[in-house]
């Protein structure tokens, strides 16, 4: 593996072992939202095997565990061990007997050929260094009618909140080299999302998007979610001495979006799956 592979793995890990406390547990949920859907659009069935890719806090794992039923079985796995752990606790929690998560490279997966009905993954592809070693990983490990399903973010955004990277953008003048970009295609588009899977010898794809508005009780919450999620990487390579700064010039923004009902904010994204 290369030193670079290692090094953006290291860094991921660390990152959401980070944020695995409070991970998508305030303000709007909808990592939880979009992996209920995932799930549905994936069409999984009662009594079948199911690994669930980056798993993060369960938000695709959990809603599985009730489509597969009792004599199903849920495998998540994922890098970070802060991620893994909590998640454990909350299946332990709702005393759920066919489910488990563990720490594992989605690169290098431990499990045998053939062995699942679906494989999904919730915003998890861009992250893979090298993500056509993982695609043919999952491709490995399902069945011959298997099914790999994911979502990623389309290139779509808010544009009433073009103001946040024009602020970020001011902020980190200075700060270059702070944040460690990912290499690989833009996982945002229909037209990527079908090459990438007709490469890795995926067939029957489909490819459907979502625009989901969600909302925000006021400039706190919506500050506070920026800490529980990915986002955090640029807010912690913004310099420590302007990041007060920062934060006001967030909210002046925000106070002048806000509403009767609070601060809506639309978020669009890709479903996607192919055939083994």
């Amino acid at each position: 593996m290369e030193e670079k592979d290692i090094s953006v793995k290291r860094l991921i890990s660390n990152l959401f072992d980070k944020v695995s406390e409070d991970f998508d547990a305030s303000g709007p949920r909808y990592f939880a939202y979009f992996g209920e859907r995932l799930v549905k659009f994936a069409g999984i069935n009662e009594d079948q095997r199911i690994l669930d890719i980056a798993s993060g806090k369960g938000a695709s794992l959990l809603p599985a565990v009730q489509k597969v039923g009792q004599n199903g079985d849920v495998i998540g796995i994922d890098i970070s061990k802060g991620m893994v752990c909590k998640t454990n606790l909350e299946i332990r929690r709702r005393d759920i007997q066919n489910a488990r998560v563990m720490v594992m490279d989605a690169e290098k997966l431990e499990f045998a050929d053939e062995r699942f009905d679906h494989v999904l993954c919730g915003f998890g592809i861009f992250f893979f260094p090298n993500y056509k070693a993982a695609l043919k990983e999952f491709k490995r490990v399902l069945k011959s009618d298997g099914r790999f399903s994911f979502t990623t973010f389309l290139n779509k955004r808010d544009e009433r909140f073009r103001w946040y990277g024009e602020l970020v953008d001011k902020y980190l003048v200075g700060a270059e080299g702070k944040i460690q970009d990912y290499d690989g295609p833009a996982f945002d588009t229909e037209e990527t999302l079908y090459e990438i899977l007709n490469e890795a010898g995926f067939k029957n794809i489909k490819v459907i998007s979502e625009e989901k508005t969600f909302e925000y009780k006021n400039e706190r919450e919506w500050w506070d979610k920026l800490w529980t999620h990915g986002g955090i990487r640029v807010l912690e390579a913004i310099p420590k001495e302007r990041l007060e700064d920062f934060r006001t010039e967030v909210f002046a923004k925000l106070k002048k979006m806000k509403k009767s009902e609070g601060i809506t904010a639309a978020m669009s994204v890709l479903y996607a799956s192919g055939e083994k």
